[in-house]
C-alpha cells in the first residue's frame, strides 16, 4: 500500500466540510478502506479519522512529502505545495472549476481574483501528473487547457489516444444510502419546507425566494431555509447579503429561514425535515461546467429537486425522474414545479424513491476508483512549463511557398 499525501484547501476540524472539504473527506475514507496510510494537510489541521493530520505550511509540506509516495492537491493551495513539496507523483482535483465560479467576483474584488485563479491553474497544470474532474463537459474544457500548456502532445497522444492516463472523470459521490425517508405526514409534519442551503455568488436567492411567495397562495405554510457557509471569511457572501436584504424589505421573514450550516455527520436527520429541495441560478458558463455538490447530497437524502436548468445536472434528474427542472427559470415555473410535486398525491414519495435509486449507483469508493488506482500504482508524467511560442516576426505572413501549398490543397479537396 502507498503512504497519500491530500493537501486540503477547506478547513476540516469545524466537522462542517463543504464542498471540496466533502470530497477530501470522503477520499481520505476511502484511502484507508485499502489500508493506505494517509498524510491530511489542511489551514486548520483537522483531524479525519485514522489519518495523520497537519496544517499546511512550508515546513509541514515539505517533510510530509518527503515521507509520501503520492499526493492529491486542489485549488490554490496548489501554489505552496508546488513551491514546497519534494517532487513525488502528484494528483490534481479540477472538480471545482474556481476560476470560472470566481468570474462572479469581478464587480466587487476587481481583476486581480481572476488573475490570481488563472495562475494558479496554469501552475498546476504544468506540475500535475494525473488530473482529476466531475464530468465530461470539464475534462473538455481541461483538455484544451493542458494542450494550451503543452501537457496534451502528440507523444501523450501516443502513448493513450483515450488521455484517460492524462486526466479522468471521479465524479462527486455519495455515502451508503441514508435511512428511508418518513412517509406517513401524520409523522412528517414538515413536508411543506423546503430547503435551499448555502449561497454562493453564482447563485440566485432572490428567484428561489420569489417562487416559493407565489407557491404559497396555494400551500399557505410554505417554507424556505438557506444555511450560512461555514467558511465566510474565505467565501464572499454577496449573495448572501443580498439574500438577507431582499427577505427583510419584503417582509419575508415569516417564510424564509436563515440558519447555521448542519455538520456533516448530522445531515442524514436534518434533511429528513424538509419534503424537497430548492436551487436556483442563472445560465452562465459557471453553471454549464458546474456539477453542484449539494444536488448530489440531496439525491442521496432523497429529497426531490425543484431546480434551475443546468446541462450537468439536468440528465440526472430527467433519466431518474428524481425531480423538475424549470426550463423557462421564472418564478412561476418554479413555482409551478413545487406545487405539482408537493400537492399531486404519491409523486412526493415517488421521486424520492427515484433519487435514491440513483444513489445506490453512485458511490464514493467506485467512483474514486481511477484515483485509488493511481494511488496503487504512483506515476510521473512529463512536465513543461509552457512551450515556446512561434516567432511573431516570421510567422506574422506566410511565405509565398506557404501559401501557394494551401491554396493548392484547397483546390484538390475542392474538386474531389
Amino acid at each position: 500500500m502507498s503512504r497519500v499525501l491530500l493537501v486540503c484547501p477547506e478547513p476540516l476540524g469545524h466537522q462542517h466540510p463543504a464542498g471540496v472539504g466533502i470530497r477530501f473527506l470522503e477520499i481520505a475514507r476511502a484511502l484507508r478502506r485499502e489500508k493506505h496510510q494517509v498524510i491530511v494537510l489542511s489551514p486548520d489541521a483537522g483531524v479525519i479519522e485514522g489519518c495523520e493530520a497537519g496544517a499546511v505550511d512550508a515546513v509541514s509540506i515539505r517533510s510530509s512529502s518527503l515521507r509520501s509516495d503520492v499526493a492529491l492537491v486542489q485549488g490554490h493551495i496548489g501554489n505552496e505545495y508546488f513551491a514546497h513539496a519534494t517532487e513525488i507523483p502528484t494528483a490534481v482535483d479540477l472538480y471545482d472549476p474556481y476560476v470560472i465560479e470566481n468570474l462572479h467576483y469581478f464587480k466587487s474584488h476587481g481583476g486581480q481574483v481572476f488573475t490570481h485563479d488563472r495562475q494558479t491553474l496554469l501552475r498546476s497544470m504544468e506540475m500535475g501528473d494525473f488530473f482529476l474532474c466531475a464530468s465530461e463537459s470539464q475534462r473538455l474544457f481541461y483538455l484544451g487547457m493542458l494542450l494550451a500548456c503543452g501537457r496534451l502532445t502528440p507523444e501523450t497522444f501516443t502513448q493513450d489516444s483515450t488521455l484517460n492516463t492524462l486526466i479522468t472523470i471521479v465524479p462527486f459521490g455519495v455515502q451508503p444510502l441514508a435511512p428511508t425517508r418518513p412517509t406517513d405526514k401524520s409523522v412528517c409534519p414538515t413536508s411543506h419546507r423546503l430547503l435551499f442551503g448555502g449561497i454562493y455568488d453564482w447563485y440566485e436567492p432572490r428567484l428561489a425566494i420569489d417562487a416559493v411567495a407565489l407557491a404559497r397562495r396555494t400551500i399557505s405554510d410554505l417554507t424556505l431555509t438557506f444555511t450560512y457557509h461555514p467558511n465566510p471569511l474565505t467565501t464572499p457572501q454577496g449573495k448572501s447579503a443580498e439574500a438577507l436584504q431582499y427577505v427583510a424589505s419584503r417582509s419575508y421573514g415569516n417564510f424564509v429561514n436563515f440558519q447555521s450550516w448542519v455538520p456533516y455527520a448530522e445531515r442524514g436527520s436534518f434533511f429528513d425535515g424538509f419534503g424537497a429541495a430548492l436551487i436556483t441560478f442563472r445560465p452562465s458558463l459557471e453553471t454549464d461546467l458546474a456539477m453542484r455538490t449539494r444536488i448530489f447530497d440531496f439525491l442521496w437524502a432523497g429529497l426531490p429537486i425543484i431546480s434551475s436548468p443546468a446541462p450537468g445536472t439536468d440528465p440526472i434528474l430527467k433519466q431518474y425522474d428524481a425531480g423538475r427542472t424549470a426550463a423557462g427559470n421564472s418564478p412561476e415555473e418554479l413555482a409551478d414545479a413545487i406545487l405539482e410535486i408537493l400537492t399531486v398525491p404519491g409523486l412526493q414519495l415517488q421521486i424520492s424513491e427515484n433519487a435514491r435509486r440513483w444513489a445506490e449507483f453512485h458511490q464514493w469508493p467506485v467512483l474514486l476508483e481511477p484515483f485509488l488506482e493511481f494511488c496503487r500504482n504512483p506515476r510521473t508524467a512529463p512536465r513543461r512549463e509552457g512551450i515556446p511560442l512561434p516567432d511573431r516576426a516570421s510567422s506574422r505572413r506566410p511565405s509565398l511557398l506557404s501559401r501557394f501549398r494551401r491554396l493548392s490543397g484547397m483546390s484538390t479537396r475542392t474538386s474531389s
